[in-house]
């Protein structure tokens, strides 16, 4: 997936966004979840679209460890919850990250504002769940839906984290964006520039 591999290009970026919240490693971290993720599709016998999300995400958490690769993988296997389908489409898309943040909120009890990777997932599936009512295509669908992303973790800046190590840190954790929200943006804008327009 070149979604994935954007976000693995992206590391310096995010573990700079990290330094001034944690340890400064979150872009080498997901980078390795990402790498770890296309190596495991790429041998893969898939049987659904279903099976390229949840293969991702399974193989994140086993490469990432600790909160971040829990969080990423759950949000990823939500796939597994939905129907098989042999197309993604937005209706399909939308079912699976829709999914995907409910199996959040069994681990997680942050919410949009609280400085975390929601602020992204959120306002994103808000976005793709009206660009569907709207029957668009799936290449309009995730335009908006990765604008939604990017918007929500450009609203990051300037909030105070409730999670983590980074909500000890007070004030000086405030400045940046969350490197987590900043991730799902480009894993989303990814697929909006790699898959196929139509």
């Amino acid at each position: 997936m070149h979604a994935l591999e954007d976000i693995a290009a992206r590391r310096d970026e995010l573990n700079e966004l990290d330094r001034a919240l944690g340890d400064g490693d979150h872009g080498t971290t997901i980078a390795r979840g990402a790498k770890a993720a296309t190596d495991a599709l790429r041998g893969a016998d898939l049987g659904s679209v279903n099976d390229v999300f949840t293969l991702a995400g399974r193989a994140m958490m086993k490469s990432m460890g600790g909160a971040s690769g829990v969080l990423f993988g759950v949000f990823f296997q939500g796939a597994k919850a939905c129907a098989a389908s042999q197309v993604l489409d937005a209706q399909t898309l939308f079912g699976f990250l829709k999914s995907g943040l409910e199996a959040l909120k069994q681990k997680t009890k942050a919410q949009p504002g609280d400085k975390t990777m929601l602020d992204a997932v959120v306002p994103a599936i808000a976005a793709l769940e009206q660009a569907t009512q709207a029957s668009a295509a799936l290449d309009s669908a995730l335009a908006q839906t990765a604008a939604a992303a990017e918007h929500g973790a450009q609203s990051t800046a300037g909030l105070l984290p409730r999670f983590g190590r980074a909500r000890t840190l007070g004030e000086r954790a405030a400045a940046g964006r969350d490197p987590g929200a900043t991730s799902v943006s480009v894993f989303l804008r990814g697929l909006a520039n790699h898959l196929p327009k139509g």
